[in-house]
């Protein structure tokens, strides 16, 4: 599998307003409830959720690309451990379709400024080194 990377900018005022016109029908579709959670402790959630929305989009972009498979966004879920590293789960079959790329061979990288919120997601091939 050739590596590959997919990279999403998200407006933050377009989710928030998402969220306000479609509430809950809108957040449970795209976000896990532990995505929810974590975006609601923070003084302002929005930029967190467009993050993660933009981590979404930026995993389909590199799965797609990579061979592996077209996954609704919900197949992806943005976790952050507790040293602040965010890092992405999948789905049973995303997670299946991504088994051979090996431990360690995606990388996620989410941040956010003023009304935007950017997410690149990079999937590696095995690095071998010469001697």
């Amino acid at each position: 599998m050739p590596g590959s990377v997919g990279v999403d900018i998200v407006k933050v005022s377009r989710i928030r307003d998402i969220i306000k016109r479609r509430g809950t029908r809108f957040v449970e579709r795209y976000f896990s409830a532990g995505e929810f959670e974590y975006s609601s402790r923070k003084s302002n959630p929005y930029p967190h959720l467009a993050a993660r929305f933009a981590a979404k989009e930026a995993a389909y972009k590199a799965f797609s690309s990579a061979g592996l498979g077209e996954f609704p966004l919900s197949s992806f879920d943005v976790h952050v451990h507790a040293s602040g590293v965010p890092t992405l789960r999948f789905s049973e079959d995303a997670a299946a379709a991504a088994n051979g790329l090996g431990s360690g061979n995606i990388s996620l990288s989410l941040s956010h400024d003023g009304d935007y919120a950017v997410a690149v997601v990079a999937l590696f091939e095995t690095v071998t080194h010469s001697q």
